[in-house]
């Protein structure tokens, strides 16, 4: 081979650069496969975890559905209540009452 230079043994260093090069690349894919590997578990987790939150959230829409149609109920019964006078005068007191204790009660915490 003409410009390849040998060593003391008339090995070619073209050769065994060759040959280091090619294991070299054979570690590398090695180690590039066990990465892909461990990206591929990572994600198949978050996909699971996505799933789940999902889940959760289709359950809470149903929660919440739920919730909104007993506000509603309890909305209506108080407008019921609300609207005879003698009931807001009632309410009123109610309110008054509660306000009354609570600055009691912070007043004597202080």
């Amino acid at each position: 081979m003409l410009g390849a230079s040998r060593d003391r043994k008339g090995f070619s260093r073209d050769k065994v650069d060759i040959e280091s090069l090619e294991q070299e690349n054979d570690r590398d894919l090695d180690h590039l496969a066990d990465r892909v590997a461990l990206l591929k578990n990572v994600t198949h987790g978050i996909n699971k975890e996505v799933d789940n939150q999902h889940k959760l959230l289709d359950n809470m829409d149903g929660s919440f559905m739920s919730v909104r149609g007993l506000m509603g109920a309890v909305t209506d019964k108080f407008r019921v209540v609300y609207n005879d006078k003698a009931n807001r005068r009632f309410i009123y007191g109610v309110v008054g009452v509660a306000a009354a204790l609570f600055l009691v009660w912070y007043l004597m915490n202080r």
